[in-house]
């Protein structure tokens, strides 16, 4: 299957594009933005994501305004959403559905997993087929309660809660997300396997996160990351598991003011991470040592320190990273990090970029909106400008 475009391509081809218009080699054109010509090469192959400072460097060179080498317009394309929370609601709630085929099933729950971390289009492409997915795991599982069958539809019923946890909170549909999460433990439980139960329970441990209860979510994961230990052993698929509950763990600490404990947690989790680096991506909590060095960036900006988030971003690389949900919170990791600098171009081009990977995720996001909103209120009339014409598109007033 052909790999799907990426934004960091996109960066460069742009880059190509209007170096290969001005008429002028690599070399000229790294010389004027103050880089290598090996760096250009590789932002140009889409190997390497240049920072806002290159970025407004290599537009100074081309003779172009910055945002065109981001893309300033972006394909409008419709989303499902509208009313989306409700109708998972009314399945969850209501029942119906019909007793489906358990490989069926796995085969839908695959490209709904699939759908959700890896499509710039996610919400319009899975909200509208999860009602009735949710309806047939909920009638197979009640045909299959007594039969042979019931423990690998309790894994599909997890891995189906699992998503829907995310999904939920992402549609603003917070108080489903304690249901789902529950569910996930209960279906977890009925499967008789550690590492799917781990990981129902790190999904609660984020809905406890989301809610401000960062004490419970400590006390959760660290008994969960325990648990999987003593019954799974130290497997690897099980040794990542207990990383992406640290991960959780990490975070708690943080939100409770505690900065030092979560960055001693990353600190420890990290050679975890790089240990565990073949095993896949466990109880789809995408545990590797990318994700730990988003939870950093997280912790430092939590804490405040910008440039301590941006030291550490400049050290990852995310061009190969397969997970737009990933690559997208990196780029508006980012655009917070220069918001807090108080640099309106930086904060502009990252989020810009975090539309060109996953532009339903930018018009559903409180943080990135109000990011918008504050650049359109900014002194700086070019960059009011195109925040505007951004917040045109996300149909954010203001």
């Amino acid at each position: 299957m052909a790999r799907a475009p990426r934004s960091n391509d996109d960066i460069g081809v742009r880059v190509r594009m209007h170096r290969e218009r001005a008429g002028k080699p690599q070399a000229v054109i790294a010389g004027l933005a103050g880089i290598s010509e090996d760096y250009l090469g590789q932002i140009e192959r889409g190997r390497k994501t240049p920072s806002a400072c290159v970025i407004q460097a290599l537009a100074a060179a081309l003779g172009v305004p910055a945002g065109d080498l981001l893309g300033d317009t972006v394909e409008q394309h419709p989303v499902a959403v509208t009313g989306g929370g409700d109708r998972l609601a009314l399945a969850l709630l209501s029942g119906g559905g019909d007793p489906t085929d358990v490989t069926d099933l796995v085969t839908r729950i695959e490209s709904a997993w699939a759908i959700w971390q890896n499509s710039g289009k996610r919400y319009s492409e899975l909200l509208p087929v999860l009602p009735g997915l949710i309806r047939d795991i909920e009638a197979t599982r009640r045909h299959c309660r007594f039969t042979p069958q019931h423990r690998q539809v309790a894994v599909v019923a997890t891995e189906l809660y699992g998503l829907l946890r995310t999904v939920t909170r992402r549609v603003g549909r917070s108080d489903l997300s304690y249901l789902v999460a529950d569910r996930g433990v209960r279906a977890a439980e009925d499967a008789d396997d550690p590492i799917r139960l781990a990981a129902a329970r790190w999904n609660f441990g984020h809905t406890l996160l989301m809610s401000g209860e960062y004490d419970a979510a400590l006390e959760l994961v660290l008994d969960a990351e325990a648990t999987v230990v003593a019954e799974a052993g130290s497997t690897p698929a099980a040794v990542a598991m207990t990383g992406a509950l640290e991960l959780v763990a990490a975070m708690a600490e943080a939100r409770s003011g505690r900065l030092w404990e979560a960055r001693d947690r990353l600190n420890d989790v990290h050679p975890v991470a790089v240990r565990v680096r073949s095993v896949g991506n466990v109880g789809h909590t995408m545990f590797g040592t990318l994700n730990v060095g988003l939870h950093s960036i997280a912790v430092e900006l939590q804490a405040g320190d910008a440039i301590e988030a941006l030291r550490i971003a400049e050290q990852l690389d995310t061009s190969e990273c397969p997970s737009i949900e990933r690559r997208f919170t990196f780029a508006l990791d980012l655009a917070r990090a220069y918001e807090l600098r108080r640099q309106e171009t930086g904060t502009l081009l990252h989020l810009l970029n975090a539309e060109q990977i996953a532009p339903e995720d930018l018009h559903y996001n409180p943080t990135a909106h109000d990011m918008v909103r504050h650049l359109v209120q900014g002194t700086r009339s070019p960059t009011r400008m195109q925040a505007a014409r951004l917040a045109g598109r996300l149909g954010i007033p203001v």
